[in-house]
């Protein structure tokens, strides 16, 4: 009886204390306009599940979600305060760079799914083909990925930017133009259902990894309207992360949205966007990557590849893109109503203690949830998702660590920077699966030839490889060298056929107040030299 009327006692000390401190207060419903990109509304589908869902709502928005059929600026429309918020990709980086006062609030594609497409049987197969061809583009720098893929690899293409010519695979078909860019979650699809075979050239295989689906918006926005910021970015990660892990009920609102049409180019509609947001997954990676994270590192490299390739001037400042959310400000009243309520509820300490102990555990596993996924999103920033390598962010963070011990003279780094002789051969002929399964192999036999203390193995993009040496010598450096040559040169047996490749190692030596991009863009520079000795004594693989 006593412990039944201590609960008698609480339950009612507490729905009395609640009641005292519940502020009756109304909430005012706020107006704000979200620009969505003239893509296929899957791209947008966590928007839409967002207004549909009532995440909006429940932040105290009301959200217009304008869907920009036309191919005007959504940063200068954002930065003109005809929208509070935008959803485009890297090109807000050139918008930003050219004096756009506009701050980055998530990123939702970790990988751009931009991609160039030619014809299979109009005898272009390889990058270079493209030289003085006709290329459909966006217009402005849309397309800023397969435009810096075209400039790193030096193409000079005719590259046509019209908003009026139309934008269809049978553009290509009818010899209008050579090449189209596409988005990688329906351009396939489009080009298997009209009867051709696409020849697909990406831009991350080529080391042009950039972030795409920024939600952003202006200065004056994230500065007078902090709180408002922080419900629109909540709202909409709810919203991808919803449509996500509910693709049937996504596709009911998503093929709503395309009503009234008849019910047999409905269900192929919904075919064609079943298949678009599977895809998206691979680009999203919401297994692997927090929905709207932005890794500063990640985006520091993609801004020097645009500075490296004459996008943008090197002066341009990002220092305050990423938006920073704000803190929370603490209810003075409220919390001492809540004091009183808890030195009454510590009055009964038999119940209470046990409450605590519950209460405890289910913290502790809370944590420990908590530190294994930060543990796992820490491993997907820092290690390539094809082989498992270190990746470039991991290697610049080791060469940070190691330069100061270097630069005092105790260590002396070496980097080996490698790049797979004919590996865009196979990859061509034999297509990307025997490419990714070239890439693996080579990977293992390298890792197999190191194990000294503190090397690492790193896989920068495509087929370009490096290896730290953080205390060496060129001796060593050279019989490694050798070691690697030799084991590449052996064939490899893959799923397809058996191939024999080879590899092109050049070499930096640290020298006194050498940066990490010194010596990386030392043992680039080297490589690229012997690489085209090899082109000149290699120009086929055997299978």
């Amino acid at each position: 009886m006593t412990l039944i009327r201590y609960a008698i006692f609480i339950s009612l000390s507490l729905s009395f204390s609640i009641s005292a401190f519940t502020v009756r207060a109304e909430y005012k419903t706020e107006h704000v306009r979200i620009l969505l990109p003239p893509t296929s509304i899957v791209q947008s589908a966590g928007y839409y599940m967002a207004q549909h869902k009532g995440f909006f709502s429940a932040q105290g928005l009301n959200a217009d979600l304008i869907s920009m059929r036309s191919r005007q600026s959504i940063s200068k429309a954002v930065d003109q305060g005809e929208a509070e918020y935008g959803v485009t990709n890297a090109d807000v980086l050139i918008a930003k760079a050219n004096g756009r006062a506009l701050v980055a609030i998530a990123v939702i594609f970790q990988h751009s799914p931009s991609a160039l497409l030619v014809l299979k049987d109009k005898g272009m197969n390889k990058l270079a083909d493209l030289n003085d061809k006709r290329v459909l583009l966006l217009p402005e720098f849309k397309d800023i990925e397969v435009l810096s893929l075209l400039r790193k690899q030096h193409i000079h293409s005719i590259n046509i930017l019209s908003p009026s010519v139309a934008r269809d695979i049978t553009t290509l078909v009818n010899n209008q133009f050579d090449a189209l860019s596409i988005n990688l979650t329906s351009g396939p699809y489009n080009a298997v259902r009209q009867g051709v075979e696409p020849v697909i050239f990406t831009p991350k295989n080529y080391g042009i990894d950039f972030y795409s689906g920024f939600l952003f918006t202006s200065v004056t926005e994230a500065s007078l309207n902090p709180e408002r910021v922080a419900a629109v970015r909540t709202a909409v990660l709810q919203g991808w992360e919803y449509a996500l892990t509910h693709t049937e009920e996504t596709l009911d609102v998503l093929v709503a949205l395309n009503q009234p049409l008849p019910s047999a180019a409905l269900d192929e509609l919904r075919n064609q966007f079943k298949y678009q947001l599977i895809i998206m997954r691979d680009y999203i990676l919401p297994d692997f990557v927090p929905l709207g994270y932005i890794n500063r590192q990640h985006l520091v490299d993609i801004q020097q590849q645009l500075i490296d390739l004459d996008f943008i001037s090197q002066s341009s400042d990002f220092s305050q893109f990423i938006y920073t959310p704000p803190r929370a400000k603490i209810d003075w009243q409220v919390w001492g109503v809540w004091v009183k309520v808890i030195v009454a509820a510590l009055l009964f300490n038999g119940l209470w203690l046990f409450y605590l102990l519950i209460i405890n555990q289910r913290l502790k596993r809370e944590v420990l949830e908590r530190r294994r996924a930060e543990q796992q999103v820490r491993y997907a920033a820092m290690h390539d998702n094809l082989t498992g390598l270190a990746n470039r962010a991991q290697l610049m963070e080791t060469l940070e660590h190691i330069l100061p011990l270097a630069q005092k003279g105790k260590i002396t780094p070496v980097l080996l920077f490698m790049d797979l002789d004919r590996f865009k051969l196979v990859n061509d002929r034999y297509g990307h699966a025997a490419g990714d399964e070239l890439l693996i192999a080579a990977a293992q036999r390298m890792s197999r030839l190191l194990g000294g203390p503190g090397e690492l193995l790193t896989r920068l993009g495509g087929d370009e490889f490096v290896v730290l040496l953080p205390n060496s010598n060129l001796r060593y450096a050279g019989q490694l060298s050798e070691q690697i040559e030799r084991t590449l040169l052996q064939s490899f047996a893959l799923s397809v056929c058996n191939v024999s490749i080879g590899i092109s190692i050049g070499y930096s030596v640290y020298h006194h107040d050498m940066s990490a991009d010194e010596l990386l863009t030392g043992a680039d520079n080297q490589m690229y030299e012997i690489k085209s000795e090899h082109h000149q004594k290699r120009k086929q693989i055997v299978c």
